[in-house]
């Protein structure tokens, strides 16, 4: 009971003052007699002096063990964990002494639990692999951080700790972490990307998981960070990859739209062009309906070149790869350049002899140097310079365009010192009918037929441009050692196109196949004309006489041009073919025409003059009078 623990330390005070009383009270009571003389106050004195000090006695042993508890407490708060008291007494101080150690053994495990506590946080702070900080809530300083944060930021830890949480985010992001930073509550999370820069100034982007903490004993936040740098440009990459693709299904869908209509409009197209070629020769120089008919064949041939265009954009235009002379093709486009920009941009031109040569089709160059000099007129209207060059690449040149080391190249430079264009407007110009221009003042087809051009010789193509400083386009291609080779001359007067050979003409397009005919039976040709496949076998059956030439379309209903003439040519061997086609490539290839054949092929549309010439070449090389030459 608290009454009996409490009663040793009261009995103790109690005997003392007992003690402290009694004597003298006992002396006094003897000496009462003796009063008078000196004997008695000194006896009192006496039992004073005994009582006194035998109640200091006493109280020296309680003392004592006092004493001993308040140097243990003091060694308990001086961090001596071990230290016990060693007071043993069954009174109040004894008991004193079992709380004090009981009360030692208490906060020595405690101290060990938080111990073990704050080895298990420093072990999964310190070894964590992630990037870890904790920021103070209210001056963003930097508090603590991990060695994962050290080895991924750069800084030493005491650097490190010196920073505010302010030092690791980009200029750019700063504004948004003002607006997003929120007000320090308890068991509060937040997440987000934000861009980071590290001690050498790289910029990384990092996910950042932030949340509210006490545990470094003031309000703050600890953050964990990863590295998404990586991840993002690959997510930029196949977002740009999707968007190439989207691209390439958009002329997909183009080339597929215009290989529908390529075969009947081809066919009007080539129909126009000779009946007014056959009409012209019959008209005086000076004849009003000859200057009508010159203006219907002009704008047959417009047409023709508005098909060619789109075709070649989507790469479904029937290409005719050459080795050419680069130098060649700018002198022979000086004067249309000089035309096309106008008489307020001065033209410069600047060809390298040692340039070498290159392969692919000079039509679709001469269309794509047009294009980019039309551009750059547009992109001077006060007028300025334009030049054209041709060089040869040098080492540091090709790393500098990223373009393949092991590879020689030569380029078609095209420069000019016109308003120039943004990093974003870069990013667009060789997209389907992308432009910057006024409405019906451009198509948007420029640039990305001169992307499909030189992508298809094997070329890259490169522009250079900053706003107020020109653009520098540069045309890339494998440079070849290879000779030009140039073809035979083929005299263009109709005496020299002129025959009397016997040509199988093979059409299914009524107008095509009349105005064919027609231009060939006026320069004297014997011309036998079949609607489909079947008509020209039992025509190659039935003809008694020698067929010089078969002139056969490659895509017509029942059998394809390449059946009919493998036939003819199996009832009639040796005799040489002649493809014409308004349709695709991808459409010719399907029906093995191009792909290891080596007969030749006469595009649509096609002028009555063209027809003859590549009639009369075909005759004269199966005739051993020319060297054979493949045209397509």
């Amino acid at each position: 009971m608290p009454s009996a623990r409490g009663f040793g330390l009261r009995a103790r005070l109690f005997i003392m003052v007992l003690v402290a009383t009694l004597p003298p009270t006992i002396v006094a009571w003897l000496v009462e007699p003796l009063r008078g003389g000196w004997t008695g106050p000194a006896l009192i004195a006496a039992a004073m002096a005994f009582s006194f000090g035998l109640a200091f006695v006493l109280g020296s042993s309680m003392v004592q063990s006092v004493e001993a508890l308040i140097h243990d407490a003091q060694a308990l708060s001086a961090g001596m964990a071990g230290h016990r008291s060693q007071v043993r007494s069954s009174d109040e101080i004894g008991q004193l002494a079992v709380a004090l150690n009981h009360m030692a053994d208490t906060v020595e495990r405690r101290n060990a639990a938080l111990a073990d506590n704050e080895r298990r946080y420093r072990f999964l702070f310190d070894s964590n692999p992630l990037p870890m900080w904790a920021w103070d809530a209210e001056t963003t300083n930097i508090l603590a951080v991990n060695e994962a944060a050290i080895d991924k930021y750069g800084y030493d830890r005491e650097r490190f700790l010196g920073l505010t949480i302010l030092d690791l985010i980009d200029e750019s992001e700063r504004a948004r972490f003002g607006q997003a930073r929120l007000p320090f509550l308890e068991s509060r999370q937040a997440a987000g990307t934000w861009t980071h820069r590290t001690a050498s100034g790289e910029r990384v982007e990092m996910d950042v998981i932030t949340t509210s903490t006490r545990r470094l004993g003031r309000a703050s936040w600890l953050s964990v960070g990863i590295d998404v740098s990586a991840r993002r440009e690959a997510e930029r990459a196949l977002a740009r990859s999707e968007e190439q693709l989207r691209q390439s299904q958009k002329l997909e869908a183009i080339g597929t739209f215009a290989g529908g209509i390529a075969h009947d409009f081809n066919n009007l197209l080539t129909a126009m062009l000779g009946y007014c070629d056959l009409l012209l020769p019959q008209l005086a120089p000076d004849s009003a309906i000859r200057r009508d008919i010159g203006e219907v064949r002009a704008l047959a041939v417009r047409g023709t070149e508005l098909s060619q265009q789109i075709l070649s954009m989507s790469r479904r235009h029937v290409v005719q790869p050459t080795v050419f002379d680069p130098n060649d093709v700018v002198r022979g486009m000086h004067r249309l350049l000089r035309r096309v920009i106008g008489e307020n941009i001065a033209l410069e031109c600047t060809l390298n002899e040692q340039v070498g040569t290159a392969r692919a089709d000079v039509g679709q160059l001469e269309q794509v140097l047009l294009n980019l000099a039309a551009n750059a007129r547009d992109a001077m209207p006060d007028g300025g310079r334009l030049s054209v060059d041709t060089l040869v690449l040098e080492p540091f040149d090709v790393r500098r365009l990223n373009l393949d080391p092991t590879q020689d190249w030569l380029c078609i430079r095209v420069r000019d010192t016109g308003i120039g264009m943004t990093e974003d407007v870069q990013a667009h110009i060789f997209e389907p009918f992308y432009t910057t221009k006024d409405e019906g003042k451009g198509s948007g087809l420029g640039l990305a037929l001169a992307y499909s051009m030189i992508d298809q010789a094997g070329g890259e193509i490169r522009v250079d441009s900053a706003p107020g400083e020109g653009t520098t386009m540069y045309l890339l291609l494998p440079r070849l050692s290879d000779a030009v080779v140039t073809l035979p001359p083929v005299e263009e007067y109709h005496e020299q196109l002129a025959g009397t050979e016997t040509v199988l003409l093979v059409e299914d397009e009524d107008t095509v196949r009349s105005v064919a005919a027609a231009a060939l039976e006026r320069r004297g040709y014997r011309v036998l004309v079949a609607d489909h496949g079947e008509a020209a076998i039992a025509i190659s059956r039935e003809y008694p006489g020698v067929i010089h030439l078969l002139v056969s379309d490659v895509v017509m209903p029942g059998l394809h041009g390449r059946e009919v003439a493998d036939r003819v040519v199996r009832l009639r061997p040796g005799t040489p073919v002649l493809f014409i086609s308004g349709y695709t490539d991808d459409a010719l290839l399907e029906r093995g025409v191009l792909e290891g054949d080596d007969r030749s092929l006469l595009p649509k549309p096609f002028t009555s003059l063209e027809l003859a010439r590549r009639v009369r070449l075909a005759i004269d090389e199966s005739k051993g009078l020319r060297t054979p030459v493949t045209v397509s």
